[in-house]
């Protein structure tokens, strides 16, 4: 059987990291979470691929020339990041549940470049609003200045509107962690019901 693959993107400070980590407490058969090949350097806690694959940006370029990557991109012109193809396609002809972190522009390109793909593959974007992001913002950032918010409140805004125009689902990531699971896996038993 096919399998498929989940698109996760987000806003900052709506919980990736705890959905991550709760969906793999699912014990869920055939689960896997994709990694991003990066050209950034590795920090010291880091380990070559556990999080993701470190590469040269010579390694990342030639494979642009090659025609490797399901999407890639630049972040702020100082690193790559990327989704190989063959990994995706591997997954899905091993019938994988698989998930990908990508943000919105990965996205996009995905529909743009790949349209015959979107049949094997289903987004959402955790999302929470304007006064919760500032809230945990700072909470987190207590040095942050009112011009770091406002940087990273644009970007939230520019990814909040391709969200709703590139992504199946929007889930209200204020909810509690337990509510933000019970929505994705709704969405995982509703889309792997519609292929099987």
């Amino acid at each position: 059987m096919q399998g498929h693959l989940y698109f996760i993107m987000w806003v900052s400070v709506s919980g990736k990291g705890t959905l991550k980590k709760n969906l793999e407490k699912q014990g869920i058969k055939n689960l896997e979470f994709l990694k991003s090949y990066v050209t950034r350097d590795m920090r010291p806690w880091e380990v070559n691929g556990e999080s993701y694959y470190f590469v040269s940006r010579e390694e990342f370029e030639a494979a642009i020339e090659n025609n490797e990557f399901l999407e890639y991109e630049t972040n702020h012109k100082i690193a790559y990041y990327g989704t190989k193809k063959d990994e995706v396609d591997l997954g899905l002809k091993a019938g994988k549940i698989l998930f990908k972190e990508v943000d919105t522009k990965g996205l996009k390109q995905i529909h743009e470049k790949h349209p015959g793909f979107k049949e094997n593959c289903t987004s959402f974007f955790l999302d929470v609003p304007n006064e919760v992001l500032r809230e945990r913002f700072f909470e987190r950032n207590p040095e942050g200045s009112e011009a770091d918010f406002k940087n990273r409140l644009e970007s939230t805004i520019f990814e909040r509107e391709q969200a709703q125009e590139y992504c199946d689902y929007i889930i209200d990531a204020t909810q509690s962690p337990e509510g933000v699971l019970e929505e994705v896996l709704a969405i995982i038993e509703y889309t792997w019901n519609s292929i099987s």
